[in-house]
């Protein structure tokens, strides 16, 4: 692989900010006393029946809380109300909580402590994941408090080669979309991401739309929505997969090389995003 000068400008999601540290205001609750969101009821329902969401009820109620915490409503090892408390107040199942609480848990936010309750995390000011979670990178930084903005290096069309196709389940010599992007949280760069996506099923406004923000969503603009991803994990070390001002010194990369699947079983992307080592962390919840 061979590094490239970019060859377009900055297609941001939203504003990037000038790079500078990742501060966030914090509520501090003493962990004795679980936060009270009653007052907030209203609010927490009417959140849950905007138009804008999506996913089971489970993640949006995780989603709600998840940005309450970063937004520093709750401090590092406060309690938060209980599963019946918090039904309550989303006019929600304790079945649907005890859902958002555990994937909250999954991404390291919350430690649930038996016979005592759950409890916010001292998770520190890195992007978090859960590595089970299949979610667009822009959608993991956005939650977790972050501005996010992309820089589309690359974007053509090209032939397959045999590796892409076996994965996508393509013909030989089909045509494919090549796009690179590099992935900012905050103006800071946190990954390089690599997709491989058929143009079969593309016009050439989703073509161009590619790139300039998430990629899920423009799929969903057409019907495709992800619904699972087989993924390897590995380490690399390189000097040739980044590029720009802020090329990572020692080119350490976690790579997430996957292969994304639609309801219907179709591989539709295939994937590598190398994510920059000690700017996003995937989480594994580990139980026994």
């Amino acid at each position: 692989m061979s590094t490239r000068t970019p060859t377009s400008g900055v297609f941001d999601t939203e504003t990037r900010p000038a790079t500078g540290p990742r501060v966030r205001n914090r509520v501090e609750v003493g962990d004795d006393a679980p936060v009270s969101i009653s007052d907030r009821s209203t609010a927490n329902r009417s959140a849950l029946n905007a138009p804008s969401k999506s996913g089971s009820l489970g993640r949006q109620v995780a989603r709600h809380l998840r940005s309450r915490i970063m937004q520093g409503e709750v401090s590092p090892g406060a309690r938060l109300p209980s599963e019946t408390e918090i039904a309550v107040d989303y006019g929600v199942s304790r079945v649907t909580v005890r859902t958002a609480i555990t994937l909250l848990e999954s991404q390291g936010l919350v430690d649930v402590r038996h016979g005592s309750g759950t409890f916010v995390s001292d998770f520190g000011t890195e992007i978090k994941a859960g590595i089970q979670e299949l979610r667009s990178i822009t959608e993991t930084i956005r939650e977790m408090g972050f501005t996010p903005s992309m820089e589309r290096h690359k974007g053509e069309t090209r032939a397959a080669s045999e590796h892409e196709s076996k994965r996508l389940d393509l013909m030989p010599g089909e045509q494919v979309l090549d796009l690179q992007r590099a992935v900012y949280a905050d103006g800071e760069v946190v990954a390089y991401s690599f997709d491989v996506i058929p143009t079969k099923t593309l016009d050439a406004q989703m073509l161009e739309r590619m790139g300039q923000g998430s990629v899920f969503e423009v799929f969903e603009t057409i019907g495709i929505t992800p619904a699972r991803a087989m993924a390897e994990l590995h380490a690399v070390s390189s000097q040739e997969i980044a590029w720009g001002p802020q090329k990572p010194e020692q080119g350490l990369f976690l790579l997430l090389d996957q292969v994304h699947f639609d309801k219907d079983g179709k591989p539709f992307m295939y994937s590598k995003s190398y994510f920059v080592e000690g700017r996003f962390q995937f989480v594994i919840l580990r139980t026994r």
